[in-house]
């Protein structure tokens, strides 16, 4: 962590620094100090991925008010700061509950977070991906043109994408579920109002659900939701996920290395 950054920070009498993660798309820092802890993101990689983070800030503000997300205590723009309290509970991958009541609670989190009116731009999957493989195709333009070509063979779900939008989360990982009371959701940077099977599949995606674990993960959201959910319209969704997830993977692999 850079010591200018606890300058302008509203906290005092910091005692201790440590890093808690080097994200994709964030550092993360866990700060004690005299008056409480509390966790300090630095933004990284926002042009290649097409993020907004004056858009993020402003949602998790919104979802703040929903008893959703942790307040923003601080955000600088130009620094590419914000600091928001530190969760003392564990996380959903941290937790001692059995994988099936983790399923249930991500399920109806899920269902929960597709029902919040946050009036945010709808999404554009299509230039989402768009920018994806041209900033790969600065590395690897060949594969690139590969990528063109599978996505090309689902354009009829990107245009399809924000034809029916609800408030999505789009990276709903156990590890940004807080079993706290209310249960706290973070990093929203991937959150916009889109299609709602898109972000199921991203959640199963991103969390690895095996076969029964999927079932058990659609009935919860099924349950909760009152929306009934299309098993093969939802495959045709998970197809897509894993090629976008395989995309940005790769994207990322070379940003690490040429920002090292």
């Amino acid at each position: 962590m850079q010591q200018h950054w606890l300058t302008n920070l509203p906290i005092h009498g910091v005692m201790k620094t440590e890093p808690l993660l080097r994200g994709v798309a964030n550092d993360v820092y866990k700060i004690t100090s005299t008056s409480g802890v509390y966790v300090l993101k630095h933004f990284r990689f926002d042009h290649p991925y097409g993020l907004d983070r004056d858009q993020e800030v402003a949602v998790q503000q919104i979802l703040f008010n929903h008893g959703l997300a942790p307040e923003v205590l601080h955000y600088d723009a130009v620094q590419g700061l914000m600091l928001q309290a530190f969760i003392e509970t564990p996380d959903l991958s941290h937790d001692s509950k059995s994988m099936g009541t983790k399923i249930q609670r991500l399920g109806e989190i899920s269902a929960h977070i597709h029902r919040l009116p946050v009036d945010v731009p709808v999404w554009s999957l299509r230039s989402r991906v768009q920018r994806y493989c041209d900033n790969l195709a600065q590395y690897e333009p060949e594969r690139a043109r590969q990528f063109q070509k599978r996505l090309q063979q689902q354009r009829k779900l990107l245009d399809s994408f924000g034809n029916n939008p609800v408030f999505c989360h789009n990276d709903l990982a156990f590890h940004h579920v807080f079993l706290s009371q209310p249960p706290q959701v973070i990093d929203w940077e991937y959150s916009g109002l889109g299609e709602r099977y898109f972000d199921l599949a991203n959640c199963i995606q991103v969390n690895q659900l095996e076969r029964s674990e999927q079932r058990a993960f659609i009935n919860a959201y099924e349950g909760a939701s009152g929306e009934r959910v299309d098993s093969q319209h939802l495959q045709n969704w998970l197809e897509l996920s894993q090629t976008i997830s395989q995309l940005w993977y790769e994207l990322h692999h070379h940003l690490q290395h040429h920002h090292l």
